[in-house]
């Protein structure tokens, strides 16, 4: 059961995204972040991160598929989410490929609440297939800056929205 957390939130959010966009229901920022630290994919719970430089977390973790440009704001400043859209291969095989793509949630540098809100949905919703079936191997697939990017939407999204 605990497998199909993951996947059980993705479902949650993508059933209440119009309430919560429109700000009839509050966005749960904590469970989204319980969810990434049970992936077990960054070295430190993900609240740790929000006080870090982006030049702290590219030297320290980031497995280099964000753009950080300025490298002495804090990650909680960055605009560059990744967001994991899609899982194939060949789980009896230990073959599991995970694509990404970037989302900017800051264009025109007006902030866009459901961009982020994407990324949170559709990327668990592809982790938590994964976690499912293959729960150690996604650990060592995954993108750690694809996971930092969920927490940096959550956070976003309590804190913007």
């Amino acid at each position: 059961m605990e497998k199909l957390n993951t996947m059980m939130l993705a479902d949650d959010l993508a059933l209440s995204q119009d309430k919560i966009l429109s700000g009839e229901q509050n966005f749960d920022a904590e469970a989204v972040y319980k969810a990434i630290d049970s992936l077990n994919v960054l070295n430190n719970p993900i609240k740790d991160y929000f006080g870090l430089t982006q030049e702290q977390y590219y030297e320290a973790e980031s497995d280099h598929k964000l753009t950080l440009i300025r490298l002495d704001d804090k990650l909680i400043n960055l605009h560059d989410r990744i967001l994991t859209n899609h899982v194939d291969g060949f789980v009896d095989k230990d073959e599991i490929n995970l694509t990404y793509n970037h989302e900017n949630p800051y264009q025109d540098d007006m902030y866009n609440k459901e961009v982020d809100y994407r990324v949170i949905t559709y990327s668990l919703k592809v982790i938590g297939a994964v976690q499912a079936i293959a729960a150690k191997d996604l650990q060592e697939v995954l993108s750690k800056d694809a996971v930092l990017s969920l927490g940096l939407a959550a956070y976003a999204l309590e804190h913007n929205a």
